[in-house]
């Protein structure tokens, strides 16, 4: 028995040291932080934007390295078969594709017009859209109206989606009497709602209407979207019960809270 305690008191002791001497370690492991305040940054390095555009269009302009040709109406175009795939995936499936054309050596396109094909490749390279009345060599609004229609055609063929917004946004800017019939059409034909909008509105406000069914584009409009003609008289009523609210209450009431031209507004109680 005192043989146990004696072995117990030494065991507690041995391990009352043990303790102390990992207590004064764990004391010696602390460390001090320094803390530091930066002050303002009074050096920048500029960086220029991206000339990527720039030097694929100088690519395109030099004719170095082209691998594949294009014929339209008797024009030949040259061309890199590596950036056309990667900007469009028509283009990525008729030249890598399984049902890739075997001869890429003079590739015939057809419903498409030269100057529109050339605009189609410098957006492409260049990823901005030409100087229109510069590609044309016509300088008049109509011209300029006539190729953003036919590039915006060209852009869906092959898949070019920034490139029909930009045409959309510039069709949206020209819209006139003597050419919304057409864009009316060309947008209901490729899908492009915002721009059907802008052209219904311009169709359906007062005073447009008569002008609107005396072009050809109209006539063309009735023959190729007749289901749009609906969707026009549908405009041209609201137009007129619009009319009508305003001279009745003035210019907050109108029949479904916005005015003529499709703002919100808030109704009169």
């Amino acid at each position: 028995m005192w043989g146990y305690k004696r072995f117990f008191k030494r065991t507690s002791l041995e391990t009352s040291d043990y303790l102390k001497d990992d207590c004064l370690s764990v004391n010696c492991m602390v460390g001090v932080v320094k803390s530091h305040t930066e002050g303002p940054k009074i050096y920048s390095i500029p960086v220029p934007p991206s000339s990527m555009g720039h030097q694929f269009g100088r690519l395109l302009e030099s004719g170095k390295g082209t691998d594949v040709n294009f014929e339209i109406d008797g024009e030949i175009f040259a061309a890199h078969k590596l950036v056309l795939a990667a900007r469009s995936p028509v283009f990525r499936a008729q030249l890598f594709g399984p049902m890739k054309d075997q001869n890429t050596r003079c590739i015939k396109v057809e419903d498409i017009e030269a100057p529109v094909f050339k605009a189609l490749l410098h957006f492409i390279y260049w990823d901005s859209l030409p100087d229109m009345e510069e590609l044309t060599g016509i300088n008049s609004n109509g011209s300029s109206t006539l190729m953003a229609q036919h590039l915006l055609a060209a852009a869906d063929r092959y898949g070019l989606d920034r490139l029909r917004l930009l045409c959309e946004a510039n069709l949206c800017k020209d819209v006139a009497i003597n050419t919304v019939a057409t864009t009316l059409a060309l947008a209901e034909q490729h899908h492009c709602f915002q721009l059907k909008t802008v052209c219904l509105r311009f169709v359906a406000t007062p005073g447009n209407l008569s002008g609107v069914m005396q072009t050809d584009g109209y006539k063309h409009l009735k023959e190729s979207c007749p289901s749009v003609l609906t969707e026009l008289l549908e405009y041209v009523a609201r137009v007129s019960e619009h009319s009508v609210s305003l001279c009745r209450h003035g210019n907050e009431a109108i029949l479904d809270g916005s005015d003529i031209n499709g703002r919100r507004v808030k109704q009169r109680l």
